[in-house]
Formats: C-alpha cells, structure tokens, sequence
C-alpha cells in the first residue's frame, strides 16, 4: 500500500469515526429528554441510527481489508455478505432521509389528519423503513451466491 492510501484510509476513518460521535451525541438528548419525543426528532433519531450503523460497518470494513485482504479469497461467506451489507447499509441513510420526506409531506398535505401527527405514525414509518431496508438487498445476496456456486463449480 502506498503512503497516498494510509492517508486517505486514515482520514475516511477520521471522518467516520466524527459521524459516530456526533450522532451520538445528537441522539442522546432524543433518547433521555421527553419533551423531545417528539414525530420530527423520532425520525430525526432514526437518522442517527443509520448514520451510527453505516459509519459503524465502513469502519469495520475497512479495517478488515486493511489489515486481513485476504478473506476475501479464504473466506466464501464473506464474500457474499459484503455486497448485501453494503447496499443495506449504503441505502439505510437515503431511506431513513426518505421516510422523514414523506412524513413530512402528508403532514402538510393532510393537515386535519392527526394520524401522521402522532408519535405511533413515526415508529411505523422506520419500521417500515427497516423492513424494506433488510428485504431489498435480497436479489443481490441470491444473485451473488449463485455466482459464487458457478464460480467454485469451474474451479473444482
């Protein structure tokens, strides 16, 4: 590796590892403070989330291949792990920003409706969020194990 790449590695580390602080820094007050149980910051804290877990397995990520390259070739499950987690995790931050858009257009667009003003309306929208978000990578995973079953079969 060269001195251009531990820089650059360093300082997407640095960078992630800011996000994780910050986020929980952000996050905390929402958690323990009940005034702010509120719809916004519900979804604000699952944002939190996200950011928290994707930061979390970029980190892991790239330490891993940092330091242990060759799992990918030793180790099959691995390889076919990767890919899903990247894409839930890469997708979990655009869909929890998602959610909080469309929360906040049917409250504007039915003002008189209390539903979408109610905390409950909140935790099913991320949990929403979460199913779609642990579903749609699924097609990767069966399409990269099929691969991977092709791959061994030509190499055996």
């Amino acid at each position: 590796m060269g001195v251009e790449i531990n820089i650059i590695l360093i300082a997407e580390l640095v960078l992630l590892l800011i996000i994780v602080v910050l986020a929980f820094i952000y996050i905390l007050p929402i958690i323990f403070i009940r005034r702010f149980h509120t719809v916004t910051n519900i979804l604000t804290g699952n944002v939190c989330i996200a950011a928290i877990l994707c930061s979390s397995y970029w980190i892991s990520y790239y330490i891993i291949v940092t330091f242990y390259p060759m799992i990918f070739i030793t180790s099959p499950i691995f390889c076919l792990i990767t890919p899903y987690l990247q894409t839930m995790f890469n997708c979990l931050i655009i869909y929890a920003l998602t959610m909080i858009t469309i929360n906040r257009y049917f409250t504007v667009i039915y003002p008189q409706k209390r539903l979408f003003k109610r905390q409950t309306w909140s935790f099913i929208s991320s949990a929403i969020q979460w199913v779609v978000i642990i579903i749609l990578p699924l097609p990767n995973f069966a399409y990269l194990s099929q691969v991977n079953v092709r791959y061994k079969i030509v190499i055996d």
